[in-house]
């Protein structure tokens, strides 16, 4: 089919309806019916759905019909028989009447007619006296517009707009209406070829010459178009569909191309009697049929050439038709069928970048592909496509052998492929199955989303997921996804999951604290503080700062109780609200923390009474009075105890000396002139003094 460009279908058997000796004459109608003249006289109508006669009508000359013309606008067939024109009804096959001009030898009907009156004729009539009859038919009535007087018999005519070319027994000739003026083309030899004319394109003709050529011919003479030679076989008829010439002999059809002049194709045929193009459809009657010559489509020509295996061949085939204007919507429709399964053989073949560009270009959906590799799926939607299956097949290998074959090319193109395509238009509707086995794809390669990829704006949910992530040993990735979908509630559940079967890593934490300021409920803060406090209690006092929620301190507080050093860092990063529960649960937990390290870890007993004497030196909500009482109770808290003397009256320069020579503790004093001095610096400069008096 490649090669083929038409192809010959017999439609109706006349050897069925016509007598041993009659043979078909002529022939014309619509694409439906065709009225069919014979030899002995007959008028047939053929349904050519019911491939049946319909009708018959025996003219009364009993003469061979000579030429019928369908004036389908008029209701009514003009038909030439025995040198007179009838005109015949179409619905019923009753002759009208018959023209007042007799002695017709041929007739041709102006296939362009230069009237705008849709219900007028246009012919050109051969008399047997040697003139050419230019007449126009309305209502029944046949007037002469011009005759053409000619120097012998004519053998051959047609007629196109303002022009008639005709043959007498040795030349051609060509006439224009408008001038009245006739050209002499060029002699022929009867006795070596038939002379045939047909109209070809506006105010052309073609003419069978001498030395086996056709002739294209216009009213100023020979066309400057090539000729076509079609051999010194005799013709018996012609026939034109541009741009192609169809020529019938004794032996065979042939397709010629007009503008290029070269034979397309040939088959053989025999027994041919006629060719004739109506409504654009050929015809080929024959002693036993008439056939009709079916144009084989530019579409199923390239998916000849696609099922051959020649796929850019296939595809630049069409292309190159549609560019030419060769197509409807529905075959362009067709023809990106036909792109979206060149794609997938190449897909099949491992040229990806040829099938990543046609695939695009005609909008597979890529479903089609991907349903090819089983452990990929199932997808969401529940998707199931025939397609696939026909062009690339389907991969039974399972998800470890397809890991373990180390596929790494097929992978990473078919990720790079996904991730592509989600963003062009025409995915909108398939976007929630792309991005679930994009998913996939990229947890083949890495145990987590990337910083970039946990900015993707997924369609598809944490549910999509969820059970294959986990049948395929993937749950630290679908934590990764449910952060990236914003369900924070779930990647806590699967984070506390992979923590008790002792599969977490500290990636997974840093991954939480930085969604922390994205939590969008307390509930969902409180539950990821209370787990994080198990695995990294170091962590959560970052996370909280950083939380965007108005929060309960005390909820966080109760939580917090059962890391104390947690729970102090807390309690000091909200000392500004001044909340005398919290604070006072502070200065009870410096005080006790502090009696505990007596003895033991010197650092961060240090560490605690300065942040102890810190916040007694601060605003605070706690009374002066209820603070000392406590402190009195162990002697190691007197420096504490100095220091709250001097809270009650800045600038105490008693209290400072105090610290300095009967504590000796530098470090307090320092800490007291920096937050009890006045504003002329009374405490520094006593300070300053000492340092200089003891020190220097």
């Amino acid at each position: 089919m490649v090669d083929e460009y038409y192809r010959l279908t017999d439609i109706f058997e006349t050897i069925s309806f016509l007598a041993p000796d009659e043979q078909v004459t002529c022939v014309d109608g619509t694409s439906r019916t065709l009225f069919v003249g014979t030899s002995q006289g007959r008028i047939l109508l053929v349904d050519l759905s019911a491939k049946d006669v319909l009708n018959a009508l025996q003219l009364s000359v009993n003469a061979p019909i000579a030429r019928i013309v369908a004036a389908t606008a008029l209701d009514y067939l003009v038909v030439l028989s025995a040198s007179t024109i009838f005109n015949i009804e179409i619905k019923t096959l009753k002759p009208i009447s018959s023209s007042a001009v007799s002695n017709i030898a041929y007739l041709a009907l102006n296939k362009d007619p230069a009237v705008a009156d849709p219900f007028a004729l246009q012919l050109a009539l051969v008399t047997n006296n040697r003139y050419i009859l230019i007449c126009e038919i309305k209502a029944d009535n046949l007037v002469i517009q011009q005759e053409i007087r000619t120097d012998d018999s004519v053998v051959a005519l047609s007629y196109n707009k303002y022009c008639i070319c005709y043959a007498l027994p040795n030349a051609y000739f060509v006439h224009n209406i408008l001038e009245n003026k006739t050209l002499s083309l060029f002699p022929y030899d009867s006795q070596a070829i038939r002379p045939i004319i047909i109209n070809t394109d506006a105010e052309e003709f073609l003419v069978n010459s001498m030395q086996g050529l056709g002739v294209f011919a216009t009213s100023e003479g020979v066309s400057s178009r090539p000729p076509l030679f079609w051999g010194l076989t005799s013709i018996v008829s012609l026939a034109y569909r541009s741009p192609h010439v169809f020529v019938l002999t004794a032996s065979s059809v042939t397709v010629y191309s007009s503008e290029q002049s070269v034979v397309l194709q040939r088959w053989p045929f025999t027994t041919g009697t006629l060719l004739e193009c109506i409504d654009g459809q050929l015809y080929i009657c024959s002693s036993e049929n008439i056939s009709y010559l079916e144009q084989i489509s530019w579409l199923d020509r390239a998916k000849a050439l696609a099922d051959s295996g020649e796929l850019d061949e296939a595809l630049q085939f069409a292309e190159n038709a549609l560019s030419s204007g060769q197509c409807d919507e529905d075959e362009i429709l067709k023809f990106n069928e036909l792109k979206q399964k060149v794609a997938l053989v190449l897909f099949k073949r491992e040229e990806f970048e040829k099938f990543y560009e046609v695939a695009v270009s005609s909008e597979l959906d890529p479903r089609v592909v991907l349903i090819s590799f089983a452990f990929l799926l199932p997808f969401p939607s529940g998707f199931r496509s025939e397609l696939s299956k026909e062009s690339t097949g389907t991969s039974e290998k399972t998800f470890d052998d397809f890991v373990a074959e180390g596929s790494i090319e097929l992978i990473s193109f078919l990720e790079h492929y996904l991730r592509r395509i989600r963003k062009l238009h025409w995915t909108a509707e398939f976007r929630r199955d792309i991005d679930t086995v994009l998913l996939r794809l990229i947890s083949l390669q890495k145990d987590k989303l990337g910083a970039e990829d946990m900015l993707l704006n997924l369609h598809c949910t944490f549910d999509d997921c969820n059970e294959w992530m986990r049948k395929h040993k993937r749950r630290k990735f679908l934590i990764t996804i449910a952060f990236c979908l914003s369900d924070f509630d779930r990647a806590l559940a699967v984070s506390r999951e992979l923590y008790d079967e002792n599969l977490w890593d500290d990636g997974i934490v840093r991954l939480c604290l930085q969604f922390f300021p994205r939590f969008y409920s307390e509930q969902t803060i409180l539950g990821w503080v209370e787990f994080l406090l198990k695995v990294r209690q170091d962590d959560v006092i970052d996370g909280l700062k950083r939380c965007s929620v108005e929060l309960d301190h005390s909820k966080i507080v109760r939580i917090l109780q059962q890391e104390r050093s947690t729970l102090i860092k807390y309690l000091e990063g909200i000392k500004s609200l001044q909340i005398v529960e919290f604070h006072s649960m502070l200065f009870l937990m410096y005080v006790d923390e502090i009696n505990n390290l007596l003895g033991g870890d010197q650092r961060r007993e240090k560490l605690y009474r300065r942040e102890l004497r810190t916040f007694l030196l601060q605003p605070n909500k706690l009374n002066l009075s209820d603070m000392r009482a406590v402190l009195e109770i162990w002697p190691h808290f007197a420096v504490e105890l100095t220091l709250l003397e001097g809270v009650k009256e800045n600038g105490s320069v008693a209290c400072l000396e105090k610290l300095l020579n009967d504590h000796k503790d530098y470090d307090a004093a320092e800490l007291f002139c920096i937050y009890t001095d006045t504003s002329e610096h009374v405490l520094q400069l006593t300070l300053l003094k000492f340092y200089l008096q003891n020190v220097m």
